[in-house]
């Protein structure tokens, strides 16, 4: 097992202590802007993107970067994530191959034991039919036949206790199979999805059969207004909390909704099947809304933090890829910020 965790990093042609310097080099550069070190955390997740093995995954650390959103908080999640992909990846394969190994092998051994003693067992019934005395045949059945069957027996035992104890041990590797896929695709700050199981989820309804049967396919891409400044005036602790509050009002509000993820430092989106341009915006609006009259006490002091975000919303359009949907959205979304702020503009208003 332990191999198939190094093999990530086994790259044919490459020089290991070549990356590592390189990583060093590029920690040292983004800690002049970002509250970073060389701990093993940052160094695994500067490492991936110098390694590029994990396209997504690295594009996702980069825009983090990119938006100054990447510290401490945010890399222990990435850090979380990316080893939970690689242990959904190896180890329930390998693990589930050695247990049915097991299985298999226990199943064939008492198949050639079993036809083996059928036959001793077959040999000693004739024996009994030919013989003409009573006693003798008594004690026959029971000197030769009922100790192997007895034998048959005790083995069988064994074989349903075995099976019992391998079967167990599948059933708790399928629960933490279960668990490192949800691990994998949440966000572990929000409980929301994160942005691989936002990408999943929306590439699954794209290559439905039915995606030109639908009505339509909506995305809203929510950004929280001057997060930055949040952070820089109160700290992260509390911008944490902002992030949670938000995610809790997305949730009550999208309630038998499709998805609602988190794809960034303050960056969340919906998805919305059966549902067109004109209602996306509604619900758009309903959300910021009620973003907009909360208000957020922070504790122990009489300070409120005043909460707004922006919006913006895309209508899939059938062929195009995801790439261009998500684009689409962000274009709006940006609008929505350039505009102002605290509003919500869909892809129609980019064309006025």
């Amino acid at each position: 097992m332990g191999t198939n965790f190094t093999e990530r990093y086994i790259v044919d042609d490459c020089n290991t202590e070549q990356i590592a310097k390189k990583t060093l080099v590029k920690i040292k550069e983004l800690s002049k802007t970002l509250p970073i070190q060389p701990d093993p955390i940052h160094f695994s997740l500067i490492y991936e993107t110098i390694l590029k093995n994990d396209a997504e995954f690295v594009a996702e650390i980069n825009a983090l970067i990119h938006s100054k959103n990447y510290d401490h908080n945010s890399a222990q999640i990435l850090f979380t994530n990316l080893w939970a992909k690689i242990i959904q990846r190896h180890v329930p394969y390998e693990e589930f191959s050695s247990l049915l190994d097991d299985l298999l092998g226990e199943i064939n051994n008492w198949v050639v034991s079993s036809e083996k003693k059928h036959a001793v067992l077959a040999k000693h019934i004739k024996t009994t039919e030919k013989e003409s005395c009573a006693v003798k045949a008594l004690l026959h059945i029971k000197n030769k036949i009922i100790p192997h069957l007895k034998i048959s027996q005790d083995e069988s035992v064994e074989l349903q206790n075995n099976v019992e104890q391998i079967t167990s041990e599948v059933s708790t590797l399928k629960k933490e199979l279960n668990k490192a896929t949800i691990l994998a695709r949440t966000d572990e700050l929000t409980g929301l999805s994160n942005r691989r199981g936002f990408n999943e989820f929306l590439a699954e309804v794209l290559a439905s059969p039915d995606i030109s049967s639908m009505p339509s396919v909506s995305l809203i891409a929510f950004d929280i207004d001057f997060f930055k400044n949040i952070n820089d005036e109160f700290g992260h602790t509390i911008g944490d909390s902002v992030l949670k509050f938000l995610a809790k009002i997305f949730r009550d509000e999208t309630k038998g909704r499709d998805l609602i993820a988190r794809i960034g430092g303050e960056e969340f989106i919906l998805v919305l099947k059966k549902t067109n341009v004109y209602s996306a915006r509604l619900l758009a609006e309903s959300i910021r809304k009620k973003v907009e009259d909360s208000k957020l006490h922070i504790k122990r002091t009489s300070q409120i933090i005043k909460l707004t975000i922006s919006a913006g919303v895309a209508i899939y359009r059938i062929g195009e890829s995801a790439d261009d949907f998500i684009d689409r959205a962000d274009k709006a979304l940006y609008l929505s910020k350039k505009t102002g702020r605290n509003k919500t503009c869909t892809e129609d208003d980019l064309l006025s």
